[in-house]
């Protein structure tokens, strides 16, 4: 069955809609901008997917490649949502707003998840009631499908504020969680560009027990315009950085993260930031965010090395 065609305005739309006649136990969130060409394979893992009970909602930030006629010529039922170009962040928090599943289920246009994704991790959430988000493990792939081999981060479960404080081991694309926690914590910050996901699993962890699915049941594809690509330039890490630290500093994280190791992970986080800004030709930007590394530890002899080297260039 194909979706009823809407012609696009620019006000939100929500456009062929297909319901079923009960609520589903898994509204399947995915945003997606200009990736007509990925999102294909991505939905076809939704629909091979094991566990059936869910809908799946797409909320199109505003593309312009031919994505709305895709999702007309799909098989697969689909809520189709179009909006002018806001972020990731709202487009996920759009689909949160019109969704009522009990469950909610990330998944990003250029990502892919394996046949038994949904029924691994709803049956974890069912019989763990005291878990509030649960998480599965994933791999990382090229254009190709090859998985790429590289630094693994170490996941954690239960409370886990101090662990995901210090590493960023969740992948949103392998998040399941319980809809009533992600409205009552307000969503994803729309403000954010980059780390919108990482900032929500922070104020979550506050208050809620996470629970794992040791097995990669999702694929993270990197490739030509991967957001992940490009969160790393000096920008961008320095607004991590930033994140870390109001979130340490006013968010909570006081109460949790004992000083040593919260001053080491921004120690860290600014100095990776300010060598960047070196790298990339702005010294005198490098200089004031080394400052700020040592603010927070003024032992990393390294942090000492690359702030003088900052300071010739400056000069020169």
């Amino acid at each position: 069955m194909q979706n009823q065609h809407v012609q696009t305005n620019s006000a939100p739309q929500d456009v062929g809609v297909c319901k079923k006649t009960a609520t589903p136990a898994v509204s399947v969130i995915i945003p997606t901008y200009n990736r007509a060409d990925l999102l294909v394979t991505t939905l076809d893992s939704v629909a091979a997917q094991t566990f059936k009970d869910y809908e799946i909602v797409v909320v199109d930030d505003g593309s312009d490649d031919g994505t709305r006629e895709l999702i007309e010529s799909r098989e697969q039922k689909i809520r189709y949502i179009w909006q002018e170009n806001q972020g990731v962040a709202e487009a996920r928090n759009h689909a949160l707003r019109v969704s009522h599943a009990g469950f909610v289920a990330f998944l990003d246009s250029d990502d892919i998840w394996k046949p038994d994704f949904l029924e691994r991790t709803v049956a974890r959430l069912r019989e763990h009631p005291e878990e509030d988000l649960v998480f599965t493990d994933f791999v990382s792939i090229d254009a190709d499908g090859k998985v790429l081999r590289g630094h693994r981060k170490i996941p954690h479960t239960g409370d886990i504020t101090t662990w995901l404080f210090d590493s960023s081991f969740i992948h949103t694309s392998s998040v399941v969680a319980k809809s009533k926690v992600l409205r009552d914590a307000g969503g994803f910050d729309g403000r954010l560009t980059h780390n919108e996901d990482y900032d929500l699993w922070l104020r979550l962890s506050l208050r809620y027990r996470f629970g794992l699915v040791p097995e990669p049941l999702c694929l993270r594809r990197y490739h030509y315009n991967s957001l992940s690509r490009k969160g790393c330039s000096a920008n961008i890490l320095l607004r991590k950085a930033e994140l870390l630290q109001r979130f340490y500093e006013y968010g909570g994280g006081k109460e949790k993260i004992l000083p040593e190791p919260a001053q080491k992970r921004l120690a860290k986080v600014y100095y990776t930031a300010a060598k960047t800004f070196f790298r990339e030709g702005d010294p005198y930007k490098a200089c004031q965010i080394f400052r700020e590394s040592m603010r927070y530890d003024r032992t990393r002899f390294k942090t000492w090395i690359w702030y003088a080297l900052a300071g010739v260039r400056r000069m020169v």
